[in-house]
């Protein structure tokens, strides 16, 4: 769909009317960041075999090649930097491609290692070269201007007026395409409804052949071609995760066991000989998340009261950690932690836990002491839909316990980190690459972090703690990092500078004011007002004191800043880039 953006149709013209002259390189550069490689899901086709990794982003590339150039004498495939993901597949994160068509020398890259993007087509000519952009729809035309001493000067300001005009078109058009309501507004949709004009404009005459079927075999069939000269390297025998059978009946159920806190809690409990239970929207993700763990695993819709009341066969106590997350999951999640309770309150089971967060509080005054007994942001319909659903989800297990005896604990765990998480934590601020962050203020107060391990611990002891139904606990270590500290800390374990902004917390809101402006201007569905008690309290400038938890549950968190940086930051890091 690329091949129909205004600026690859000028490439392609220039190609061919001789504005470049006699065509000597063409390279096709994809560099990318996957983060599939990190996150997962590690089952997807992409990731299944080394092969596919290039099926599926190659065709991307070899398009503009084989509409520029033709079929391609292809000589060499190198493929280097692999890893081997937790299924047992190895992917390889780097290939270069080189081959020729006659005179003219064509190489592809791709990379899907961390780091920033470039996808970008290189035309070299005799008379000129030529460069574009088709992430973001930028060309621009360099040759010689012949202007002696100044030469450099004028082609280096050339090559900026033209990126700078074409920017400036797009961002006028991106504009008017919100506010209209059209493709126009975002560069990789128009390119897309401008293939699908092309293709009826010329349906009943000369089709584009760019958007023949042949055009898609032949693509295809070149990246076959490529794949046949890549030397693979054996590949180790792929991870058998043991049956995920428990070592004894199941008596605890945990929703969301597959995500990052709820791994580490279900091997904590299978660890104590617990037979666990774990419900889950895809059972082939979690065999990976909990390889090797003795736990069951049962598949599921959590709102669906059926399947709840099956999961609940034979369970003492449930565990509530599931969460969609984004705007247009807040009724969900709110729904599937109704459904639970209501379901587990029917069955009359012994406990029910579940963990909230510190973002339902309002944490952004200096001077304040946050306890476990701090009542929730009065005025959470303010804030985000993160903050509001954990809340309302609270609110509803408070009032079943208040009204039916209903057996909830409400855990609130603070900014948790260690292996298994992004380093790029937006707990401390905006990260806008893994390298770059924008703390929510200057960074330079202490920030309610706590390991991943002593979270699941809390858990645990909250399993069979007695006289603790209808009371909560925060889960925060002491104020021993700030959110520089952080940043440094993440520097030093990448070996590369962590580029951190203090950064107001007026401006993100004046940015999101703006942005919302546009959306009630042009109606859009999604369009809210802004909130600056939001925003605000992302800075934690408020102070977090966990006694009630170390008092009652007798827990225990890391407590030494080297602890915090050594497994939340540099088991993190490593664990990210593998």
């Amino acid at each position: 769909m690329r091949l129909n953006q205004r600026t690859a149709e000028k490439l392609r013209r220039h190609a061919s009317d001789g504005t470049l002259g006699k065509l000597d390189q063409v390279t096709v550069s994809w560099m990318y960041p996957l983060r599939l490689i990190q996150s997962g899901p590690f089952n997807s086709w992409m990731l299944r075999d080394p092969k596919n990794l290039f099926l599926e982003l190659g065709p991307h590339l070899l398009a503009f090649v084989l509409d520029l150039v033709g079929p391609v004498d292809w000589r060499d495939t190198s493929v280097s930097d692999p890893v081997t993901l937790p299924s047992g597949s190895r992917v390889y994160r780097h290939w270069h491609v080189h081959g020729r068509k006659g005179q003219t020398e064509v190489d592809l890259t791709l990379s899907v290692a961390a780091g920033p993007a470039e996808r970008s087509v290189v035309v070299r000519g005799q008379g000129a070269l030529a460069k574009c952009y088709f992430d973001r729809d930028l060309y621009y035309r360099e040759e010689p201007i012949g202007f002696g001493l100044f030469d450099n000067l004028a082609s280096a300001a050339s090559v900026a007026w033209q990126l700078g005009s074409n920017a400036c078109v797009n961002f006028l058009g991106s504009a008017m395409g919100a506010l209209r309501k059209t493709p126009a507004a975002d560069p990789f949709v128009e390119s897309i409804a401008r293939s699908v004009n092309r293709f009826y404009e010329t349906i009943d005459g000369e089709a584009d052949p760019r958007l023949d079927g042949q055009f898609g075999t032949h693509v295809i069939a070149e990246c076959e071609r490529i794949l046949a000269l890549a030397a693979f390297e054996p590949n180790e025998p792929k991870q058998k995760a043991a049956p995920l059978t428990p070592a004894a009946d199941p008596t605890v159920l945990v929703s969301g066991g597959s995500g990052f806190i709820g791994r580490h809690l279900v091997r904590a409990l299978v660890a104590r000989g617990i037979g666990v239970r774990v419900v889950t929207r895809d059972v082939g993700s979690a065999q990976l998340a909990l390889a090797g763990l003795p736990a069951e695993l049962l598949q599921g819709d959590l709102t669906d009261r059926a399947f709840i009341d099956r999961a609940l066969e034979g369970i003492d106590v449930v565990y509530d950690l599931a969460k969609s997350g984004g705007e247009d999951h807040y009724e969900s999640d709110v729904a599937a932690t109704r459904n639970i309770a209501s379901r587990a309150l029917a069955k009359g089971i012994r406990r029910f836990i579940y963990t909230g967060t510190i973002a339902s509080y309002y944490s952004a005054k200096a001077n304040a002491v946050i306890t476990s007994d701090t009542p929730l942001d009065p005025e959470i319909h303010k804030r985000d839909h993160y903050a509001r659903s954990k809340a309302a989800c609270e609110t509803f297990l408070m009032d079943l316990h208040r009204k039916h005896g209903f057996p909830v604990v409400i855990l609130r765990p603070g900014i948790v980190i260690g292996k298994g998480s992004p380093p790029a934590h937006w707990g401390v601020g905006m990260f806008s690459s893994d390298t770059r962050v924008q703390f929510w203020g200057d960074g330079r107060n202490p920030l309610p972090f706590v390991l991943v391990e002593d979270v699941a611990e809390a858990l645990v002891l909250a399993l069979d703690k007695r006289g603790i139904e209808g009371q909560a606990f925060l889960l925060t270590d002491a104020p021993l990092l700030t959110g520089k500290d952080y940043a440094d800390a993440v520097s030093q374990a990448y070996g590369t500078r962590v580029r951190a902004e203090a950064t107001p917390i007026w401006k993100f809101y004046v940015r999101e004011l703006v942005k919302e402006s546009v959306k009630h201007l042009i109606r859009h569905p999604n369009r809210k007002m802004p909130s600056y008690r939001d925003w605000d309290s992302r800075s934690q400038r408020a102070r977090y004191d966990s006694s009630k938890a170390r008092d009652v549950l007798g827990w225990r968190p890391a407590g030494t800043r080297e602890a915090l940086i050594q497994r939340g930051v540099v088991d993190s890091v490593r664990d990210f880039v593998r």
